[in-house]
């Protein structure tokens, strides 16, 4: 018995055939292209620690020549690595597009607070960590002195964030001093008296204190005159001539 050949099964056949050769044939062509650029995109806007150009020079030092490279020859993710280790650096995504361009995406870390103490100089990000100095660029944030305790990290940072991410607060607070006792005592921009703020508690609170201080005292004149604002009671502000 003769089987009928299902001719839509041979050329299905023939057409899924000639989808695999196509897609073989795209990748080797593309594999074969020369990178003919670097595009590199810095993410955030408000912050200047690095530039494209020192982007750029990180990546074609992972080139293996320096003369043109293939895109056969790309370690993306050694590239990625790279630039992830970078200490201004938070993230980055490097990718090729189909004509042969390199594309770096970017983001910089945030600096939150400038210390300044015994050991040296240096800038705290989002996280807590430490961020070198930059050449490039010199953020206005609040110098930190004194000694923090590792198991107060955290909890600093959580303070940092906060005064970063509140317009009055980010604009006032110009200085914070650490005691030995790990509380805290704030210099303000726009007044001679210092913040008394305690240890590191009910931070949300405190600032929400000294906001309604500032507020209700701001038509007041003797607001000028005062040297110290406590705010280690919750439930009130102590000030002192």
């Amino acid at each position: 018995m003769i089987k009928k050949i299902n001719w839509f099964d041979v050329f299905l056949a023939l057409v899924i055939a000639a989808l695999f050769a196509l897609v073989a044939f795209a990748n080797q062509r593309n594999n074969a292209r020369y990178i003919e650029q670097i595009d590199v995109k810095l993410l955030s806007s408000d912050n200047h620690f690095i530039t494209q150009e020192m982007v750029e020079k990180s990546i074609i030092q992972t080139f293996p020549r320096d003369s043109k490279i293939v895109n056969s020859e790309l370690n993306l993710k050694k590239i990625e690595d790279k630039l992830n280790k970078h200490p201004m650096i938070a993230k980055s995504e490097v990718f090729v597009d189909v004509d042969g361009k390199l594309h770096a995406q970017v983001s910089q870390k945030k600096a939150m607070a400038r210390v300044m103490n015994g050991t040296g100089s240096f800038y705290i990000d989002e996280t807590g960590g430490k961020m070198p100095l930059s050449n490039q660029f010199s953020a206005h944030v609040p110098v930190v002195y004194g000694e923090l305790k590792p198991k107060n990290k955290k909890v600093f940072s959580d303070l940092l964030n906060t005064i970063s991410n509140d317009e009055f607060l980010k604009t006032t607070i110009t200085g914070i001093k650490i005691n030995p006792d790990q509380s805290l005592i704030f210099t303000v921009r726009d007044y001679n008296y210092m913040v008394e703020f305690g240890h590191l508690k009910e931070i949300e609170k405190k600032f929400d204190n000294y906001k309604a201080f500032v507020h209700y005292s701001k038509n007041d004149t003797l607001i000028g005159y005062y040297k110290n604002v406590n705010l280690r009671f919750t439930e009130q502000v102590v000030c002192t001539k």
